[in-house]
């Protein structure tokens, strides 16, 4: 993937992901939209920003692009889950040390997430890795789960920290 299309990815879901945070709100909290994007300001609510921008840039590419590597799929699911951990990892590692967060810093996490998933599909892409049919195939079942578990924990969250909403 050459830098042109490395910036077109970041800018594409970059200001995808930053309007997502918004939508719920300005369609008056809509049930079915709740279900894409975040209803609260939980950790596995924001996940959401790096998951659907990730996978609307990469469909329209998919459908768009000729002669693509045949771990495509498997690159794009592997780099989002790595996007969604650095999300999770950062975040917890610097508000347990502050105890507490800062706006800059959460937005600047999402923009390095998703330079982080870039990265990591560039190398799946350029590599011979996960280019096999059962890779394909459980890279489709684990994104269909994950959008499944997004739409049933949006309004049903299990109790666990990662679903609450920071207090400050």
């Amino acid at each position: 993937m050459g830098i042109k299309k490395n910036i077109t990815a970041f800018l594409v879901i970059g200001i995808l992901g930053t309007l997502f945070h918004f939508v719920y709100e300005w369609t008056n909290e809509n049930y079915i939209i709740g279900l894409f994007l975040p209803v609260s300001e939980s950790v596995w609510e924001h996940l959401k920003l790096i998951f659907y921008p990730t996978l609307i840039y990469s469909g329209f590419e998919y459908f768009t692009v000729k002669n693509k590597p045949d771990n495509y799929i498997p690159a794009v699911a592997v780099s989002i889950f790595c996007g969604m951990f650095a999300t999770t990892a950062l975040y917890y590692i610097y508000s347990g040390i502050l105890g507490f967060n800062i706006s800059f810093i959460d937005i600047s996490i999402f923009f390095i997430a998703v330079i982080i998933l870039l990265v990591k599909r560039n190398k799946i892409l350029n590599s011979e890795k996960l280019n096999t049919k059962n890779a394909v195939i459980t890279s489709l079942i684990l994104l269909g789960i994950t959008a499944f578990r997004f739409a049933v924990w949006s309004y049903n969250p299990p109790s666990l920290g990662i679903f609450t909403p920071p207090v400050n």
